[in-house]
């Protein structure tokens, strides 16, 4: 078919116009293409397969778009014609519909020689210079400890293993710092569990641990005094957990007696503050709740939530809780987080919910007899660390999960 105007095969007088639906000269465009109707024709087109001139005709670039496979639907009906005598007749009329497509390129099309010599010069970029780009904060989180619990190689071994991942974040530290990351800020946040408690929390926990909870208290206390010795942390930020809220439940049938403020993680980060601020060393910027189960902190121009994870409902229901949540923190704060993070599963996850990361910390808890019982999965432990901050475009960078099997 050549470039004509589509009219000159309309016929000069149709008393009646039966499937109306194919009779209408119309195209819809998309972005990658869409669908054309030629409309009544009063004769056949002679295609063969060349749609250029019906492209052509509703200002459509054959180089550009073509007949999506091929596939064009023909549609043909009789009608009456009023003749010039008087008489009438009966004529065959007809219609096409197709979808078109934006083309897409050919490898002829593409300048392949232009772009392998391209791909020859290519270098990597050097390294940027020690201390350059945005700052960001150098974050570590320390979950799920349940000092004093009954596992592979008993306190001792889980000290060694604790005393082991303060080592390899300070290590961690140093060779950020060496690739030139612009860290101006150090934070630890304790996302729950760090001590197992003595009962109430799962059946046989009376026969599992090896310290009593006055022992345990005081062993969490001395270790995050000796990571905070360490790292020389700018933020302190803690969470309320499950396993610290069983010291208050005695004969009440795993009910609370007083409120959720009463919770070892916030006792233990009050001690912890007192001490420093006594010392005059420590943090400069504490972050404690008292019954909150959540908590929000700007890093680096980016805000993160903080939650232990024991109140989220299930996995299956995880998006909803932090949807639900998210929107709370917005009516609260005035913004909503960048960043999720959350504990008490034992195993590390990242997940890109679009709105916000959320990020699950492992535990340093090399054993969860509970956990594999319920989920059939285990997990390697380590102490979850990254940059937080506008320095990239996700709000985080350089993660890492460091620790071994003990």
């Amino acid at each position: 078919m050549t470039d004509a105007d589509l009219t000159e095969f309309l016929p000069a007088a149709v008393d009646e116009a039966p499937h109306s639906e194919w009779a209408k000269a119309e195209v819809v465009v998309g972005r990658d293409g869409g669908t054309l109707s030629t409309g009544t024709l009063s004769a056949p087109l002679e295609l063969a397969g060349d749609w250029t001139g019906i492209l052509k005709g509703f200002g459509l670039d054959p180089t550009v778009f073509e007949v999506a496979t091929d596939t064009v639907r023909m549609g043909k009906w009789q009608s009456s014609k009023r003749l010039e005598n008087g008489d009438r007749d009966t004529i065959w009329l007809y219609s096409y519909r197709a979808s078109f497509r934006r083309r897409a390129p050919r490898a002829e099309d593409l300048d392949l020689e232009g772009l392998r010599r391209q791909v020859a010069r290519w270098k990597p970029r050097k390294p940027p210079a020690p201390a350059t780009g945005d700052p960001s904060t150098f974050a570590v989180f320390w979950a799920d400890w349940q000092a004093g619990k009954g596992r592979k190689g008993g306190v001792d071994s889980f000290v060694a293993q604790v005393e082991e991942s303060f080592e390899l974040t300070v290590a961690r530290l140093r060779e950020l710092r060496r690739m030139g990351r612009n860290i101006e800020r150090v934070a630890i946040f304790n996302m729950g569990d760090p001590l197992e408690g003595c009962s109430g929390a799962y059946e046989a926990q009376l026969f599992t641990v090896e310290l009593t909870q006055r022992e345990q208290l005081n062993l969490v206390l001395d270790l995050w005094l000796a990571g905070l010795r360490a790292l020389e942390p700018d933020l302190f930020a803690s969470c309320l957990c499950n396993h610290g809220d069983t010291w208050q439940r005695k004969s009440t049938g795993g009910r609370p007696i007083t409120s959720d403020s009463d919770n070892a993680g916030g006792y233990l980060s009050d001690v912890l503050r007192r001490v420093c601020q006594e010392s005059g060393k420590g943090p400069s910027q504490w972050l404690i709740p008292h019954d909150e189960m959540i908590g929000m902190a700007n890093l680096s121009g980016i805000n993160v939530a903080i939650t232990h994870g024991h109140k989220i409902p299930s996995p299956a229901k995880e998006t909803d809780w932090l949807r639900g949540q998210s929107i709370r923190l917005l009516r609260d704060y005035g913004h909503e987080p960048r960043l999720w993070v959350t504990a008490h599963r034992h195993h590390f996850r990242a997940n890109d919910f679009g709105p916000w990361w959320r990020f699950q910390c492992p535990s340093l808890d090399p054993e969860s007899k509970w956990f594999e019982d319920m989920s059939g999965e285990w997990a390697t432990p380590g102490t979850l660390t990254m940059l937080i901050g506008q320095h990239d475009v996700r709000g985080w960078s350089d993660i890492a999960v460091l620790g071994s099997e003990p």
